[in-house]
C-alpha cells in the first residue's frame, strides 16, 4: 500500500510521526508531500527506506486560484460571525484580514472592521455560508495538483491539518476525488477544528481525537458523523512512557535552586493567545508572593516559555548546557526577574521534552494561561491552575479554553481572581489537590480506546482502512507502484 501524506510543514509531522513509522514497518510505502521548504526527515521517520519527502504543491497556479482563495477566505471568516464566536475577536480579525488580503494583498486593514458584520443574525450567517460553499463547487480541480497526485498514484491520501483560512488542502482533496483515491483528514492538534477555518472539500475520512473532536467536526463543519473515526491523540503517546531524567535534588541544583522548597512550573502559551505574557507574569508573580502564605512567598517558580516565543524571556546571565539522559535537549537557565525565587526554563523541543517532563514532574502545582503542555501536564498527574489575564485573547477568545476547565469537563481549575487562584496553589503545595477529574480528563480527551493502549497503532489502522476498499480491488492493485 502506498499512503501519500500532503502536510503545511513537515515539522507537523512529529505530531504523529510514529503511526507513520508503524504503517512504513509494516511495508506500505509512505511519501510525506511538504508544502513548505523543510524536506528533512527526523526522529522516528529518519533514515527509514520506506519513508521519503518531497515538495508538494503549496497553491493552485491556474488562473482560477485568487477566485478559489478569495472564496475561501471568505467563507473562513463568515464563521466567525456565529454567535458562538462572539468573544473570538483576534480569530474573527485574523480571518477578516487575511480575507481583505485576497483581494488587495497590499490594502491596510483599519482596526475594528472585522466587527462591523457581528450584528447579522444566525439565518443571514447561514446564508452568506451557504452562498460560498455553493460557490466553492463550481471550483475545479487545479491541474498542477492533479497530475502532482497523479504521478505518485497512491491507494489513500492523508492531508493534515486541512484547517487554516484558505487553506489549499481541499484541491488535493477534489484531485483525489476525482482520481478515485480515497482521502482522510488527520487533527493534530486540540484546538485544529474550533479555531482554524473551514473544510472547504471534504475528504472521505477525519481522524479525531475524541467524542468533543467528533462532535465539532459535526457541529462547526457539518462533517457526516458516520465518517468521524476516533483514535485518541498520537502526539502524546512518547509522553506517556517518560519517566523523569533527575532526582528533585538534581534538578533543583541544575537551575539552582532550594530543593527544600515547594515548586510551581508556569508553563506559557503561543504569542496568539498570549501577546504579553511576560508582563502579566510580573504581575502574577508579584500576586502570589503578596498573598501572606509562607508556602507561596517562599515557593520556586519555574517559567517556561513558549518554544515559539523565547527570546524576551533570557537574561544576559542565561546559561546553557544539556540536559541529563537526552543527546538533544538543549537547555538554558535565566534569572530575568526580580524575584530570587524565579527561574526560566527554556528548551527548544516543543513535545516529548524531558525538560518539560521534569519541570512539571517536581512541581506541586502547574499554571498556564491557555496552552497543549496543560494536557501534558495532566498526562504526568499534577494539578493545573488558570487566571484569567485580561490581555490573552486567546483565553476566553476561543472555544478550546473551555475544554480543558473542570467547568466543562476538563481538569483545569479556574480562578477568577487572585485570591481564589492564591488559595487554589495553597491547597496544592499543602498536599490537598484532588486528581479525580485529572485522570478523568485523560481517558476522556487524550486517550478515550484505553488509557493504557497507545494511539499509534490505533491511527495507523484507521489510515489503512481508509486505503482498503481501493487497495482492495483488483485495478488497484495493478497499477499500486513496486514496494
Amino acid at each position: 500500500m502506498h499512503v501519500l501524506f500532503v502536510v503545511g510543514r513537515l515539522a507537523h509531522v512529529r505530531h504523529f510521526d510514529r503511526a507513520i513509522r508503524l504503517l512504513a514497518d509494516r511495508g506500505h510505502t509512505i511519501t510525506l508531500g511538504s508544502q513548505d521548504d523543510d524536506l528533512e526527515l527526523r526522529g522516528v521517520l529518519a533514515q527509514h527506506p520506506r519513508i521519503r519527502a518531497i515538495a508538494a504543491p503549496r497553491n493552485r497556479t491556474d488562473d482560477w486560484a485568487p477566485h478559489a482563495t478569495a472564496v475561501r477566505r471568505a467563507r473562513d471568516f463568515v464563521r466567525y460571525l456565529h454567535p458562538r464566536y462572539a468573544q473570538a475577536r483576534p480569530l474573527r480579525s485574523r480571518a477578516f484580514e487575511q480575507m481583505v488580503h485576497a483581494i488587495g494583498p497590499t490594502r491596510d486593514v483599519p482596526d475594528g472592521w472585522s466587527e462591523a458584520l457581528l450584528g447579522v443574525s444566525k439565518k443571514e450567517q447561514r446564508h452568506l455560508d451557504m452562498l460560498f460553499r455553493k460557490l466553492e463547487t463550481a471550483v475545479p480541480f487545479d491541474a498542477g495538483i492533479h497530475a502532482f497526485i497523479q504521478a505518485l498514484r497512491p491507494d489513500a491520501l492523508v492531508l493534515s491539518p486541512m484547517v487554516g483560512i484558505g487553506f489549499s488542502q481541499a484541491d488535493f482533496v477534489k484531485s483525489a476525488r476525482a482520481l478515485g483515491i480515497p482521502s482522510a483528514m488527520l487533527v493534530f492538534s486540540w484546538d485544529n477544528l474550533s479555531n482554524k477555518g473551514l473544510i472547504h472539500e471534504p475528504p472521505d475520512r477525519m481522524l479525531v481525537w475524541n467524542q468533543v473532536q467528533a462532535r465539532e467536526a459535526f457541529k462547526l463543519h457539518k462533517y457526516p458523523k458516520e465518517q468521524v473515526v476516533i483514535t485518541g491523540a498520537p502526539r502524546f503517546d512518547e509522553m506517556f512512557e517518560m519517566t523523569a531524567a533527575t532526582t528533585r535534588e538534581q534538578f533543583c541544583e541544575l537551575i539552582g535552586a532550594d530543593p527544600g522548597k515547594p515548586m510551581i512550573s508556569y508553563l506559557c502559551s503561543s504569542k496568539f493567545v498570549a501577546d504579553v505574557e511576560r508582563q502579566f507574569t510580573v504581575r502574577w508573580i508579584s500576586e502570589l508572593r503578596r498573598g501572606g502564605d509562607q508556602n507561596l512567598a517562599g515557593c520556586t517558580i519555574v517559567i517556561r516559555p513558549h518554544p515559539t516565543v523565547w527570546r524576551d524571556w533570557l537574561s544576559r546571565d542565561a546559561g546553557d548546557f544539556r540536559w541529563p539522559g537526552t543527546d538533544a535537549d538543549k537547555v538554558t537557565v535565566s534569572r530575568p526577574f526580580d524575584d530570587a525565587g524565579t527561574r526560566v526554563l527554556y528548551s527548544p523541543m516543543q513535545n516529548a521534552s524531558q525538560v518539560l517532563y521534569d519541570t512539571v514532574y517536581h512541581s506541586a502545582a502547574v499554571v498556564g494561561l491557555n496552552t497543549s503542555a496543560e494536557i501534558e501536564a495532566a498526562i504526568i498527574g499534577r494539578p493545573v491552575y488558570t487566571i484569567l489575564d485580561p490581555d490573552a485573547a486567546g483565553q476566553r477568545g476561543t472555544l478550546h479554553f473551555d475544554y480543558l476547565l473542570q467547568s466543562h469537563g476538563g481538569h483545569v481549575q479556574f480562578a477568577d481572581s487572585f485570591d481564589a487562584h492564591r488559595a487554589q496553589l495553597s491547597d496544592a503545595l499543602a498536599g490537598r489537590a484532588d486528581l479525580g477529574a485529572t485522570h478523568a480528563f485523560v481517558r476522556r480527551f487524550v486517550r478515550p480506546l484505553g488509557v493504557d493502549r497507545p494511539v499509534a497503532p490505533i491511527l495507523a489502522e484507521a489510515i489503512e482502512d481508509v486505503a482498503r476498499p481501493y487497495f482492495d480491488s483488483p485495478s488497484s492493485r495493478a497499477s499500486a507502484p513496486a514496494g
